[in-house]
């Protein structure tokens, strides 16, 4: 899956994804494994503490 969108807010990265119904723990993007932040008003979305431009890579979740 690919994240399609991403907002910055403070030390977060809010990233969406296409369409996701269950996130998990983790997020692990281009190799790297940061801890999920549910993001509770957005759908498709979930954050991770870390900046940077993800928009095109591929995303994978795990528990």
């Amino acid at each position: 899956m690919r994240i399609i969108n991403q907002i910055e807010i403070d030390d977060y990265t809010v990233i969406e994804v296409s369409n996701q119904t269950y996130f998990g723990n983790y997020v692990v993007i281009e190799g790297k494994e940061y801890p999920a932040v549910v993001v509770y008003d957005l759908l498709n979305c979930i954050a991770i503490k870390s900046k940077g431009n993800f928009v095109g890579k591929e995303v994978f979740f795990h528990d």
